[in-house]
């Protein structure tokens, strides 16, 4: 399973009810009442604040009778409604959680305990930890191994051994144990006379609710069985009620990522809600930058006087204005200047009026090219800007090519915090200097035209870009000593920024796609799909809602009356898992789940691929984000090609529709067991050692230890389950995960991860001593110093704690594979270049590049490439790369 950052998933509504309860009535100078938003707000800053979470969602309920009311009129029909004094308080805690850019569930009809756990399990099952915030009882039935509940008001954490030690039951027990006691708050009924004592007396002899009905005259005490028995449609009754819907549609993850606040609609709520400590808090008391230093540059003479000045600084800083942000068609409207933190230079271009015509008194192209390229040719001159692969291509365009050494700010941030929330400018003036700079939407006055910057007025993009220019030079100023102080400047210089002007022409280049083929396979998959239903109808014996889970659950168990799923659910989750639990014994669930496969590729590959095709060059042209993920490795988005499926003969057929231009073929070059071979370095063990030098299996040789046979007996289902092993220690993985992952009991699971340490005892030691030295350091690096800070490394929170010591394994070894395949991308181009050779690299996927190359060129292409990266770093294995040719994507 691979280590993933924990999503906190927030109650809403039971601390808007907390809050208004908790706190003494408080309302603002126009007599609001404000207790219940300011209780929820001070919850809310102190996740924030103490978690800093990256992925964040919190749930509400909705006004309205829910589902389980059609099942029992009097659910909760003893709370009184709404009190009008806090009804009129939840639009503006609605406002704050708005500005937060959080992502906010509800649905009519349910619940926000059914949202929370629909998300938490879904994510879970994705492999990311889920952390609940909440103080209700009824969420522990959701803890797991991936599952904790968390109440910031007591600071009480719930993971399985805490619900164990309160309840002497297992999370997986709590929902029986509920139902028999009831709910007097909810008007859940239970059995009546029977409390907590009795009810976990009871589940623990009989294991379940289930369990005790079927097993009433084991019971001995008369009186106990009579409730029993006379209470017992309320007992199942109430397992319904309290039973929590987990199958709801929810976002997925990338949906949870919080951007900055809006501070400006925060400081705008807080004001009017007379929130003054908020107000006066530091992070919402920045100052403008002063712009008198700041000039707009309309005439020969004054471009030709700032030229001359910029090139004596140290530093050239510049930032691009345009009307687009596709470097493919974006014009350039002005371009920001400055080399000290005193005096800035706009240069108007392209600014319009409100016809569309150009304004008079702003520089030609023709003439800004002409002064500024002496200037940004200069071979000795730093250029320095925020995220300088946006502003490289438009200036290329523009026939101002930018060189000398290239740095950026945010890859210099990035580098430093991998963690941080956000690296846009914005914010890290905002965190890092107290600077507010004023926001795109402020300056186009909320315009949402394309090219609305074209059409502000030049003074005003003169402040707004000037700003921007400066407050990179001030962040320079903080970062650049940093980088130096913490070894950082080679990895910065030699190996991210030498990589931008590459990942600049990939993005440039992008991928050509055969759209027929993907028309045909949009008809093909929609028949498939066509057929399947019919399939489905016919097994089912009636026609039904194949996407609504709960129609779906009551053909598979009420009334095809197959094995409900987990004994403690309702018996109608129809998950992943339990389809094709339950497809060993039916067609139906084999049938549903190609029917999911299958909808699911069309909707998110063939039929939307089409759309992302670009207008000018007939080509998908993805975009590589360097400052995403933790570990280093490139993200790619809009659209994601690195997420392509390639292990179904359905996603196969659609990697075959990404195809190379005519006259070429795509080459692929893949590091082997890159990951192994790193930790096979770190460790120092004898065994991994001798198999990667030798050239030997790896994965036949961890079969060969954990199953305890001769090598020549391993199986191909062998081989599979070690190497699930091999690569699931880098992860940290469990006993419990890796029998959930290979359908192993814990025992046997527990087994091969004990007999892997016994024959790998130096990749145990390097995992103690990696975890020991980062509890000391509050870091870890890779072989070339990339940084990740542990802040819970020493955390009193066990889940918290043992998610960095993960962490503290992993980001070592992935981290340097990460370092290993860019200056791998960073070499292949540089001997290709060397070589007179024309092959372009297209996509960097995890550990493989791909290239496109001249037929007449490939055999040349993939003896200069597979050398370059295979010499890339010098380890005490060998790396190896593995080319493979082909015309499409499926043949490579």
């Amino acid at each position: 399973m691979n280590q993933q950052e924990p999503v906190y998933l927030i109650d809403g509504s039971a601390y808007i009810y907390r809050a208004y309860h908790a706190i003494a009535p408080l309302t603002n100078k126009s007599g609001l009442p404000t207790h219940a938003v300011y209780g929820f707000t001070n919850i809310l800053l102190r996740v924030l604040r103490e978690k800093a979470p990256r992925f964040l969602g919190i749930a509400f309920d909705v006004r309205g009778p829910n589902f389980r009311h059609e099942m029992y009129q009097a659910y909760k029909a003893n709370r009184p409604t709404m009190p009008d004094d806090l009804a009129c308080q939840i639009p503006y805690i609605k406002e704050i959680v708005a500005a937060h850019n959080i992502a906010c569930l509800e649905r009519q009809g349910y619940e926000a305990d059914d949202l929370l756990a629909s998300a938490a399990k879904k994510l879970a099952g994705q492999g990311h930890p889920v952390i609940v915030v909440s103080g209700d009882k009824d969420l522990l039935q959701l803890v797991s191994e991936s599952i904790t509940v968390w109440d910031p008001m007591r600071d009480v954490f719930m993971d399985p051994a805490a619900v164990r030690k309160k309840y002497n039951l297992g999370p997986e027990q709590l929902l029986d144990f509920f139902a028999l006691m009831g709910d007097s708050s909810d008007n859940v009924p239970g059995v009546a006379g029977i409390g907590p004592k009795t009810a976990e007396k009871l589940i623990t002899q009989c294991g379940s609710l289930d369990g005790i009905y079927q097993n009433l005259e084991t019971i001995s005490q008369a009186k106990l069985r009579e409730k029993l028995l006379a209470d017992r449609e309320n007992a199942f009754l109430s397992r319904k009620l309290i039973t929590l819907i987990e199958d709801l549609a929810t976002p997925e993850l990338q949906e949870y990522e919080i951007p900055e606040p809006n501070e400006e609609k925060l400081q705008e709520l807080y004001t009017f809600l007379d929130f003054s400590r908020l107000v006066k808090a530091p992070q919402t008391t920045a100052v403008a930058l002063e712009t008198k230093g700041f000039h707009l540059v309309q005439t020969e003479k004054a471009l030709q006087d700032i030229c001359q000045q910029l090139s004596k600084g140290p530093v050239l800083v510049l930032d691009t204005e345009t009307t687009s942000l596709d470097p493919l068609v974006a014009e350039l409207v002005g371009i920001s200047l400055c080399s000290t933190a005193e005096e800035a230079y706009y240069l108007p271009i392209g600014h319009r009026d409100s016809e569309g015509n150009l304004l008079a008194n702003q520089l030609p192209l023709a003439l800004a090219r002409e002064h500024l390229t002496p200037l940004f040719s200069d071979p000795n001159l730093p250029k320095l800007g925020h995220n300088l692969k946006f502003d490289l291509p438009i200036l290329e365009s523009h026939g101002l090519p930018l060189s000398g050494p290239l740095w950026d700010t945010m890859l210099a941030s990035y580098l430093l915090d991998p963690s941080r929330r956000s690296q846009k400018l914005d914010d890290l003036c905002l965190e890092m200097l107290g600077k507010r700079l004023t926001s795109f939407a402020e300056v186009t006055e909320g315009d949402k035209r394309p090219d609305s910057f074209a059409y502000v007025a030049p003074e005003a993009a003169k402040n707004y870009s000037c700003e921007d220019v400066i407050g990179a030079f001030l962040l320079w100023q903080r970062f650049h000593p940093q980088l130096e102080e913490f070894g950082l400047w080679k990895l910065f210089s030699s190996l991210e920024m030498a990589l931008v002007p590459i990942l600049v022409r990939m993005e440039q280049t992008g991928i050509t796609v055969d759209q027929a083929q993907l028309q045909r396979l949009s008809e093909d998959f929609g028949l498939q799909l066509a057929e399947l239903e019919k399939t489905i109808y016919a097994l089912a014996g009636e026609e039904f809602n194949i996407n609504s889970t709960r129609q779906l659950g009551e053909i598979l168990f009420a009334k095809l009356g197959l094995p409900q799923g987990r004994k403690t659910k309702t018996g109608y989750s129809t998950d992943v898992k339990v389809l094709e639990s339950l497809a060993r014994q039916h067609d139906l669930p084999a049938a549903i789940l190609a029917h999911r496969t299958l909808s699911k590729l069309k909707n998110t590959y063939v039929d939307k691929l089409p759309e992302l095709i670009h207008p000018k060059t007939g080509r998908i042209h993805t975009s590589f984000n360097q400052t995403v993920t933790a570990t280093g490795r490139l993200s790619s988005s809009n659209p994601n090609l690195q997420n392509i499926p390639i292990r179904t003969p359905e996603g196969q057929k659609i990697r075959a529709a990404f195809v190379a231009a005519p006259g070429q073929l795509f080459l692929s070059a893949d590091y082997s067991q890159i990951d192994l071979r790193v930790m096979a370095h770190y460790a120092q063990d004898p065994a991994l050692l001798t198999a990667f030098r030798a050239g030997e299996d790896v994965h036949n040789q961890t079969a060969a230890e954990i199953f305890r046979v001769n090598p020549a007996f391993i199986s191909p289902e062998m081989r599979r389950v070690a190497k699930t092993i091999n690569f699931g220690i880098i992860y940290g993985i469990s006993a419990f995960g890796l029998a959930a992952q290979l359908n192993l009991s814990r025992k046997e699971a527990a087994t091969f991860i004990e007999r892997y340490f016994a024959h790998y005892a130096g990749v145990k030691r390097f995992m103690e001593e990696i975890v020991e030295k980062a509890r000391k350091d509050g870091f870890v690096t890779t072989l070339l110093n990339r940084r990740r800070l542990l802040p819970d490394i020493n955390s009193s929170n066990k889940a918290s704690r043992e998610f960095a010591e993960r962490t503290a394994i992993n980001t070592p070894i992935q981290g340097t594979a990460a370092d290993i395949i860019k200056l791998a991308t960073i070499a292949a181009t540089q001997h290709l270049t060397e070589k007179g050779l024309h092959a372009k690299l297209l996509l960097q996927i995890h550990d493989e590049l791909v290239f496109e190359v001249p037929a007449a060129e490939i055999e040349a292409t993939g003896a200069v490439v597979k050398e370059a990266m295979e010499g890339v770093m010098q380890l005490d294995v060998p790396l190896v790369v593995n080319t493979v040719v082909g015309e499409n994507l499926a043949k490579v």
